[in-house]
């Protein structure tokens, strides 16, 4: 039974694999156990390798397995798209909605 009438587009869910998981709760602890700067590269460089393989809309499943916000991952992809190659990548705080 629908309660919109086919008006409203069906959302598409994502099925996320097992090993994005697990990486992703793994490199998220990890961060928030030592706080340190390889930590947050690695937790950060995995964000934005799961993000460019699942695509648009897994934004918010990424994020919440990482233990960081929807709107700081968002950022993170940000920073690393914007990144010349052989440059570091730029400091989140420049990357507002």
């Amino acid at each position: 039974m629908s309660f919109t009438d086919g008006t409203v587009e069906t959302v598409r869910t994502i099925d996320p694999p097992a090993e994005m998981l697990t990486e992703l709760r793994r490199l998220g602890a990890t961060y928030r156990r030592t706080e340190s700067r390889p930590a947050r590269e690695a937790r950060d460089a995995a964000i934005v390798r799961w993000r460019e393989q699942l695509g648009k809309g897994s934004l918010s499943l990424i994020a919440r397995e990482a233990g960081v916000s929807r709107v700081q991952a968002g950022r993170i992809y940000k920073a690393h798209l914007a990144a010349e190659p052989g440059q570091p990548i730029p400091p989140t705080r420049r990357f507002y909605q």
